[in-house]
């Protein structure tokens, strides 16, 4: 897998959708799993790596964490927020994941197509394309 870019997805029990890994390989994207920050934070400063989605939380702390040491870092990886709960998901969980740094936040009834989007905006992103932004998908 080297010389791909790569898509992160953190994860407490690493169950990866087939849909979405066909999509990856459609865009030619590689895919690298984690389970915990400390296994993000090595990431985090790879040119390699386009996307980094992380669940609310992993297994030694949030996805709080991770951005706040993406932005200590000043990290290019775009941080995708998933699986927050409806009562997580109102205008100031989101706010709060966007003023963190996050590239998109999604809610916990995320589908294939709300991850396809976004992994088209960080391409998009990457290649210094404006696009409308990935948050307006939001279930």
């Amino acid at each position: 897998m080297e010389g791909k870019m790569q898509v992160m997805i953190g994860s407490s029990d690493l169950a990866t959708r087939p849909d979405f890994t066909d999509i990856l390989e459609s865009k030619g994207l590689g895919l690298t799993q984690f389970r915990s920050i400390k296994q993000a934070y090595r990431a985090l400063n790879r040119e390699d790596v386009l996307l980094i989605f992380c669940e609310n939380r992993l297994i030694d702390g949030t996805y709080e964490d991770l951005l706040t040491a993406a932005k200590s870092l000043h990290s290019q990886a775009r941080i995708v927020v998933t699986g927050l709960e409806a009562d997580q998901f109102d205008s100031l969980g989101y706010s709060k994941a966007r003023d963190l740094g996050a590239f998109d936040v999604l809610r916990k009834s995320y589908g294939i197509k709300d991850l396809e989007w976004v992994v088209i905006c960080a391409i998009r992103d990457a290649q210094g394309v404006r696009s409308t932004g990935a948050g307006h998908s939001q279930n």
